[in-house]
């Protein structure tokens, strides 16, 4: 199994939502079943990107020039489903993230554990 810091960086380096997700779910199913093994899985050290990956489409535009939707409308309804799903893409980010940044923090084999889990709800 490799490293949890390196499975952090690689879910960060993906850029696809959908194939980011799938990876957080792969990687947090080995290591949890690492960890039932009785195992303690290694930590390792890694750096993780200066932010994570996203992919080239849609251009991503500053909030001031996002058009306004009218809320209820089904292209305020569509609006809404979107920010939820960046909301989320994000979150899955930064547990991970996390995970990369405080590799080389000594802590105790549960905070990994939660981070991890953590990020496999968010995904």
């Amino acid at each position: 199994m490799i490293p949890l810091s390196h499975m952090a960086v690689e879910v960060l380096n993906c850029a696809d939502g959908r194939a980011k997700t799938a990876l957080s779910h792969a990687h947090a199913a080995a290591w949890r079943a690492a960890r039932v093994d009785g195992a303690e899985p290694e930590i390792g050290i890694a750096t993780p990107p200066f932010q994570p990956a996203r992919p080239l489409k849609p251009d991503l535009l500053d909030p001031r020039d996002v058009p306004r939707r009218k809320p209820g409308s089904e292209q305020g309804r569509i609006a809404m489903l979107h920010a939820v799903g960046r909301i989320e893409l994000n979150a899955v980010d930064l547990h991970w993230d996390i995970i990369a940044r405080l590799a080389d923090t000594p802590m105790p084999i549960g905070y990994f554990d939660d981070w991890v889990k953590a990020a496999d709800e968010e995904s």
